[in-house]
């Protein structure tokens, strides 16, 4: 089974953090929202799995799971198992919820262009600021994610 993780480019966005300390195939996103576009219609591999880590400043040491995408009043939703992944989190110490309630955003406007793109294998993760991905936090994030 192949992965790959995704998140924004920028040494100081924690989800670029907890990207570069995965193991796998990795991309990381322009910070535009043309840009973005253009990094995904430029993904040439196929991938079972496409997880996606994004900056959510109101998150305190937990994660937020996003199930659904939407852009112009089209939803699209992850085929997913995200509940057995937030069971994983969750065992591992991480607590999770599970957001299905999309805004307009950058995550939002990357996680609906790689649904359309990965046939909707992806699934989106919404994590704290950098000041909360600690050692500890990113061993439990490579337990469920190695």
């Amino acid at each position: 089974m192949s992965a790959l993780y995704v998140a924004f480019k920028g040494n100081g966005n924690s989800g670029n953090k907890i990207v570069r300390n995965l193991s796998g195939n990795k991309l990381f996103l322009t910070n535009s929202y043309s840009g973005l576009k253009k990094d995904i219609d430029h993904i040439n591999g196929t991938y079972d799995f496409v997880y996606m880590f994004g900056l959510d400043k109101t998150l305190k040491g937990n994660i937020r799971i996003e199930c659904v995408a939407k852009r112009e009043d089209v939803c699209c939703y992850s085929d997913l198992d995200f509940q057995t992944i937030a069971m994983k989190l969750n065992k591992c110490g991480i607590n999770t919820h599970i957001g299905n309630t999309p805004i307009r955003s950058l995550c939002n406007e990357a996680y609906w262009y790689m649904l359309r793109k990965c046939n909707c294998h992806a699934l989106f993760f919404h994590v704290p600021s950098i000041k909360y991905i600690t050692e500890e936090f990113m061993e439990k994030v490579r337990t469920v994610f190695p």
